[in-house]
């Protein structure tokens, strides 16, 4: 049963029941009176003549929330969804299959709900007015696609009934569609007779499928006004589906733990360069958090169990910040795919990027690619994207004349990128092909509080220049408020070592009194200086501790913190090097006057800066930086009990 697995989510380290969260998730992804499917664009598998008949499917499912769409209605479909499930017909004697829906339809209208499974056959004849098409006018072969396309209905409803712990059908509908093939046929005397008038509504011909108002009217006819289902059994198959199309395992987090995909993940999830002219590449903007590098490892993955990704179809992973690339490393390891993707940084002060490396690659992942414009030499910017094509495109030679073209993705922070981008900056990566813009990783406490940084990271400039700025909307990926916002002040008590020694006091309680454990923790610093790094942060522990004895130690590289982290390590680390990266606990330390509310790198730190916590943000800081920055006024004095 899928509820076994938990929702990984923000400030839930055991992650969430998995029924307690689907309904939420449909509601919030999936609004009432519209027509939604999964995946949002059609997408091709198989032969060409069964790709266009379930493209037909697929339009006028979609076409059903059209201007002259049935009032009332909410549809979510789901479009190539695999299943497992056991079979005991046939002296199968429980064994497990594995099949594949070509179209399951989830349906609200009006009082009632139903469930409908629909089986898309491509079967031509010479009666059909499409043109182009293979056409198969011999009857024995007709006859053969419809006995198959009733074995796999039964096989799909075996399942489904088995999964609900029930024996009878309730009012699952079932249909065969037929987009290429005539309601009418010849009998033995070549007169024109109605196709199987023993199951009249059983199959949908290209009669009605020809027209999206014809399909409409039948639509309303047969399926709205026909059987429908119990709701508890509806509800039960919808969050099957929902898990099988919308979630991914992270083992990486817990073994067993499930992460839920919003609509626009799946949608990168889900785009193929294969499908692109001469492997253009996708490219990719999202603010901090939207989920971009989680999404490249899912990519990765799923590319290994295609098998596209292997020793021949090698997979380049590159990034600009060492941690991000470390984290991506680790990660790699845990997915068992560490020995198709190799690693690599590239550099905003010097040339010869790649330079020894004589690898080709099928496909290529470029993350955190905004930061190639912190270089502001266009010839280092120039040398390295052309780099990248060539290796992409010697990686690709054989795809040259088969089109089987490889994954090449650039992902930009947006929020980074509308701040900083020179003129010689690449168009590339100002022409988005996806815009992420719903962020999974803070919980909602803190979004809210920390959006203003990155919707206006400028408050002091004319909003004349503002309105040519570029930053999309970000919103909250699902519905988890989390913990309040603590702030220790490091204005009262002043003595010679604040704020150090009132950081170390905060570390020792946190580990000590409240719970948490060295390693949730990460201590970011505005400025990273002589009064505040991993070695005075230790001595100053050491004056709290008896010889010898167990103590929370700083650790300053985050590679080694990621790779050889022992039970008593926390982080130490500047903003930008956590990028990508994501802590239980985030203590952010201003010392003096680092924080200026109208400047604009000062913000967009602060986003960065705040956006790496799940849990708890704990702000230490003078009183006046804390009110330039909680201008709501939400948030706490830290309940300090050391």
């Amino acid at each position: 049963m899928v509820y076994q697995n938990r929702i990984y989510l923000p400030s839930e380290a055991n992650g969430i029941e998995t029924n307690e969260y689907l309904q939420k998730f449909v509601k919030r992804e999936f609004p009432s009176e519209t027509v939604h499917s999964v995946p949002k664009s059609f997408q091709k598998s198989g032969e060409k003549q069964a790709i266009l008949a379930e493209k037909v499917i697929f339009d006028r499912l979609r076409g059903l929330k059209s201007e002259n769409r049935i009032k009332g209605l909410w549809l979510i479909f789901f479009h190539s969804a695999s299943y497992a499930g056991r079979s005991f017909r046939n002296q199968r004697d429980g064994k497990l299959m594995i099949r594949e829906h070509d179209f399951v339809l989830f349906i609200k209208y009006h009082n009632n709900i139903h469930v409908v499974l629909i089986e898309v056959k491509s079967t031509h004849d010479s009666n059909a007015s499409i043109k182009d098409l293979e056409v198969t006018s011999d009857a024995k072969v007709i006859k053969n696609n419809k006995r198959s396309a009733q074995h796999q209905l039964r096989d799909h409803l075996e399942v489904l009934l088995k999964f609900l712990g029930i024996s009878e059908q309730h009012a699952i509908q079932m249909y065969i569609m037929w987009p290429f093939l005539s309601s009418l046929t010849r009998d033995p005397k070549h007169q024109i007779i109605k196709r199987w008038k023993d199951e009249p509504n059983l199959h949908v011909f290209e009669e009605t499928l020809s027209k999206q108002e014809y399909f409409n009217q039948w639509f309303l006819d047969y399926v709205l006004t026909t059987k429908s289902i119990g709701e508890d059994y509806f509800n039960t198959l919808l969050n099957r589906y929902i898990v099988l199309s919308c979630g991914v395992f992270v083992d990486e987090i817990n073994e067993g733990m499930l992460a839920l995909l919003n609509q626009e993940q799946l949608e990168l999830l889900n785009s193929n360069v294969c499908k692109m002219e001469k492997g253009k590449p996708l490219v990719v903007h999202g603010a901090a958090g939207t989920g971009k590098t989680l999404l490249i490892l899912k990519k990765l993955e799923e590319l290994f169990y295609q098998g596209r990704l292997n020793d021949e179809n090698r997979a380049l992973y590159i990034c600009y910040w060492p941690g991000i690339r470390c984290e991506v490393e680790e990660k790699l390891k845990i997915l068992k795919i560490k020995q198709f993707v190799d690693t690599t940084r590239f550099y905003i002060s010097q040339s010869g990027f790649m330079r020894l490396n004589e690898r080709n690659y099928k496909h290529v992942f470029m993350d955190e690619a905004e930061a190639i414009c912190l270089a502001f030499d266009k010839e280092i910017m120039t040398t390295t994207l052309s780099t990248i094509f060539q290796k992409y495109q010697d990686g690709n030679k054989i795809s040259h004349i088969n089109q089987d073209w490889g994954e090449l993705w650039f992902l930009v922070d947006m929020h980074q990128a509308s701040l900083f981008l020179p003129r010689h900056s690449p168009n590339l990566l100002k022409t988005p092909s996806i815009i992420l813009s719903k962020v999974m990783r803070s919980t909602g406490y803190i979004f809210n509080i920390f959006k203003q940084f990155y919707s206006n990271p400028m408050p002091n400039l004319p909003q004349k220049i503002l309105n040519n700025i570029n930053i999309p909307n970000i919103s909250l990926g699902h519905h988890i408020s989390g913990p309040p916002i603590f702030w220790l002040n490091t204005d009262l008590n002043r003595p010679k070592r604040y704020p150090l020694n009132l950081t170390v006091k905060l570390i020792i309680d946190l580990c000590g009194s409240k719970g948490f454990k060295p390693n949730d923790i990460c201590i970011i610093p505005f400025f990273l200086n002589d009064s505040l790094n991993p070695k005075v942060f230790n001595e100053e522990i050491d004056r709290h501790f008896v010889e010898n004895g167990y103590r929370p130690r700083a650790v300053g590289e985050i590679e080694t913190f990621i790779t050889k982290k022992g039970v008593n390590d926390f982080l130490i680390s500047w903003a930008l090097k956590t990028k990508g990266i994501e802590f239980t606990v985030v203590v952010l330390v201003f010392d003096e006057d680092d924080y200026d509310t109208k400047d604009c790198e000062d913000r967009k730190r602060t986003y960065i800066m705040a956006s790496r916590c799940t849990s708890m943000l704990i702000f230490v800081c003078p009183e006046k930086t804390k009110n330039e920055i909680d201008i709501e006024k939400v948030f706490r004095e830290y309940p300090f009990s050391v």
